[in-house]
């Protein structure tokens, strides 16, 4: 029987004896017979098999890619041996047989996995008729098999975000802490390079564990949020490098704070007056906007409420004052508008704000880390938004290590763009 050349060396070990098409079923029948010289390996451990009793071996049935859209069948006898490493009965390894599943040739499975990278699980089941469950569990042996390999790469700047992975708790004794994602990518590549459950301490010591102590050594800067458990972790592991809270994180504790004040002096006007009525509900929003990117009739208003009480306008002047401070250009100038600052505060007596100042005085050190490094979680939250996306497009996740390698697939490296054959993972 002559058969192309492609197919005829598609099976190596195997060679194709029939070829039967069943065109109005929509398949194809490749049926093998095994070569006696290809090697006898045991498909989990890699031993050499011994021959087992009679009978040992079984008819089996692969699906291969589909061919001028014609599902294309394997049918071959699998030989069964026993293996001195396991010490079982186990079946020959096949190299062209997937290893996430004995029904699928590798190529295909291959294929199907980079279509889970790209769309929904369940499009893709629907798309080519297969069962919505076992493409699943395809998928995360295939993530699963990438992750046994990957090696977290060195990095020199990182940034630490938490973003939320689901609502209802999963584990007896589940705190709201431990519903979260500790997500850490490299600032340089733009890359997630590892997702840890929980935003607890012990999720980033987690990180810096796996990648070890030299590791750690050659890390210079840590963009992260005012967490407390992120900020232990980082003195223990990281001693010499640079802590820098990013700037959004806290122009949006400072904005809280702002508004805060807004509504004790909201409260201080007489039930009813104008004044009161111009300083709450839509109008909030316009005392902590900055200036410069207020409209004409918002602008007027203002004015109007600035005009008729001088605490609004004291308010109003710490707000833009502060919004100078990460436009400074060294340290030096920031400190003089961080001062400033503080005497404004506590000369009006705002209390919130008084509060709010108190809490970041002890850690100036961490303020003025981002006149030197110049670096934010800005990427991190970027990340985020696109996990969000993720979590959408999927309906929700149950399980959650399926959920973090899947951040890792888009987000990061265990996907075919950075592996593009299974051939890479051994």
């Amino acid at each position: 029987m002559s058969l192309p050349r492609f197919l005829a060396s598609a099976f190596p070990g195997f060679e194709v004896i029939d070829l039967k098409e069943w065109l109005s079923e929509g398949r194809i029948e490749v049926h093998l017979r095994a070569q006696e010289d290809r090697p006898w390996r045991c498909h989990r451990c890699g031993e050499g098999l011994k021959p087992a009793r009679a009978g040992s071996k079984y008819r089996a049935r692969v699906e291969a890619m589909p061919v001028m859209g014609l599902r294309l069948f394997v049918h071959f006898w699998r030989e069964r041996g026993a293996c001195p490493g396991c010490r079982k009965l186990r079946a020959e390894r096949i190299g062209w047989i997937a290893e996430e599943t004995p029904h699928l040739a590798q190529d295909y499975a291959w294929w199907l996995g980079r279509l889970c990278e790209i769309a929904a699980v369940s499009r893709v089941a629907e798309m080519f008729g297969r069962d919505e469950t076992s493409l699943w569990r395809l998928d995360l042996a295939r993530m699963r098999r990438m992750l046994a390999r990957y090696r977290i790469p060195e990095v020199s700047a990182i940034s630490v975000d938490e973003v939320y992975a689901r609502k209802k708790p999963k584990y007896a004794g589940e705190s709201r802490d431990d519903r979260f994602f500790t997500v850490i990518s490299d600032l340089n590549t733009h890359k997630v390079i590892w997702v840890s459950e929980s935003r607890r301490r012990a999720a980033l010591d987690q990180f810096f564990l796996l990648i070890g102590k030299e590791a750690c050594e050659k890390i210079e800067v840590v963009a992260t949020d005012q967490h407390d458990g992120y900020a232990a972790s980082i003195a223990e592991h990281l001693p010499r490098a640079t802590h820098v809270w990013d700037k959004f994180h806290l122009m949006q504790v400072f904005g809280d704070a702002v508004n805060e004040a807004r509504k004790s002096l909201h409260d201080e006007q007489a039930r009813g007056s104008l004044l009161a009525e111009r300083t709450r509900g839509q109008y909030r929003f316009l005392f902590v906007k900055k200036a410069t990117r207020r409209t004409g009739p918002e602008r007027a208003h203002l004015d109007e409420v600035l005009s008729a009480n001088r605490e609004f306008t004291k308010l109003e002047l710490i707000k833009e004052r502060m919004l100078t401070f990460f436009d400074c250009q060294t340290e030096d100038e920031a400190k003089l508008v961080w001062a400033e600052v503080g005497d404004w505060i506590f000369q009006a007596g705002f209390q919130p704000l008084m509060r709010w100042y108190r809490s970041l005085e002890p850690h100036w050190n961490r303020l003025a880390s981002y006149f030197r490094y110049r670096v934010t979680s800005a990427l991190s939250e970027g990340i985020n938004n696109v996990i969000k996306t993720l979590k959408r497009r999927a309906y929700g996740y149950k399980n959650m290590e399926y959920f973090r390698l899947k951040i890792l697939q888009q987000c990061g490296y265990l996907n075919s763009r950075h592996i593009p054959h299974p051939g890479l993972l051994g």
